[in-house]
């Protein structure tokens, strides 16, 4: 077999594909651990058993590497909101919220995606990320409205997706955390059982 031989390419291209995501893994591990400015390339690299160079080649700086973490668990939103087929808008709302908190009890989720990834990636990037896109598709589907709608709308979604961070965040501090959280999902209801959204 040559050097240059598909098995042998196929075999480096998933050994590069294993290393990637055993940083993925890492990165994943300790920036919900210590949060972003206290996680170094190096500890990930020491973490997953590997020198600092393949972290730069697979994703340039610590800044590209946190955003393919958060990306990773902004995916984890975008499949919580699809698959089930829910009769009323409401109650599907309220289903996503639902499992937007059940993420959202993992501590490295929540210190990730709600209270490191505005501070170091941008506010706006959020607003214009799949999962914001997804809420506002949920909220106006089916909807064909003029401009002044189309920004009521909009502006909606981005208090609605605040105050659920809001109160995740809330949640997550809170003495009783699931009392909380059964505050939080009656409330959420009462906000939206009595109106269309």
């Amino acid at each position: 077999m040559t050097k240059n031989s598909p098995n042998i390419k196929r075999t480096q291209a998933e050994r590069r594909n294993s290393s990637k995501q055993a940083v993925l893994s890492s990165a994943l591990t300790l920036f919900g651990q210590r949060g972003y400015a206290d996680t170094s390339i190096e500890d990930i690299a020491k973490d997953c058993g590997l020198t600092i160079t393949p972290i730069y080649h697979y994703f340039g700086n610590k800044k590209a590497l946190f955003a393919a973490v958060v990306a990773e668990l902004e995916q984890r939103i975008v499949d919580s909101m699809g698959g089930e087929s829910i009769d009323s808008q409401v109650d599907s709302f309220i289903s996503h919220w639902r499992a937007f908190l059940d993420l959202c009890e993992d501590p490295g989720f929540r210190r990730i995606v709600l209270v490191d990834s505005p501070n170091i990636l941008g506010r706006e990037r959020w607003a214009d990320s799949e999962v914001s896109r997804n809420a506002r598709a949920l909220m106006t589907e089916g909807q064909h409205q003029d401009l002044g709608a189309r920004y009521r709308q909009a502006l909606f979604a981005r208090i609605i997706m605040a105050a659920f961070t809001e109160a995740a965040l809330m949640i997550a501090v809170a003495e009783d955390s699931r009392a909380a959280r059964i505050e939080a999902e009656a409330l959420i209801a009462d906000l939206f059982s009595g109106q269309a959204i």
